[in-house]
C-alpha cells in the first residue's frame, strides 16, 4: 500500500491516522495541478510535476465533485473535470468570522419597515374615515325616515 498524506498545509490527514479518509490524486495535467496547488496554498514549483501527491476528501464536496462517490464500493475515485478543492477548514486564516450586518443595510431595512407600517396605518385610517362617512350617510338616511 502506498503511504498517502494530504498535501494541503495544516491538514493532518494521512492513510495511517485517518484510514477511512479517501485521498484524491492531484492531477498531473500542468494547468489543473497548478490551480489545485495554488488553491491549497502550496507552491507549485516546490512539488515535482511527476510526484504523486494527494488531497483528502475533506477539501472537496465529494457528492458534487465525483462521478462514482455514491456507489460506495469503488477504491478509485473518479472526479469530474470541473472538480477543484474548495474546503480548507484546517487553515485557520481562511476562516472568516461572521460579521454583523452593515449599518446602512440595517438602517435601510428599518426605514422600509417604518414606511410599510406608516402606509398600513394610513390605509387603515382612510378605511376608518370611509366607514365613518358611510355610517353618517346611513344615519342621515335612517333618521329622516324615522321622524
Amino acid at each position: 500500500m502506498v503511504y498517502k498524506w494530504c498535501v494541503v498545509p495544516k491538514c493532518t490527514n494521512t492513510c495511517i491516522n485517518s484510514p477511512q479518509t479517501l485521498f484524491v490524486s492531484v492531477p498531473t495535467d500542468c494547468k489543473r495541478r497548478k490551480k489545485w496547488l495554488i488553491l491549497a496554498r502550496r507552491d507549485p514549483k516546490g512539488i515535482s510535476s511527476t510526484s504523486n501527491v494527494f488531497m483528502c476528501e475533506d477539501h472537496f464536496d465529494m457528492e458534487k465533485d465525483t462521478i462514482n462517490y455514491k456507489m460506495g464500493f469503488s477504491k478509485k475515485i473518479l472526479l469530474t473535470e470541473e472538480a477543484v478543492p474548495t474546503k480548507f477548514h484546517c487553515q485557520e486564516d481562511r476562516k472568516r468570522p461572521l460579521s454583523d450586518a452593515r449599518g446602512a443595510y440595517v438602517k435601510r431595512k428599518r426605514m422600509d419597515l417604518v414606511n410599510t407600517c406608516l402606509q398600513s396605518q394610513n390605509a387603515t385610517e382612510a378605511q376608518a374615515e370611509s366607514l365613518q362617512k358611510d355610517e353618517s350617510l346611513i344615519q342621515d338616511i335612517i333618521e329622516p325616515q324615522g321622524m
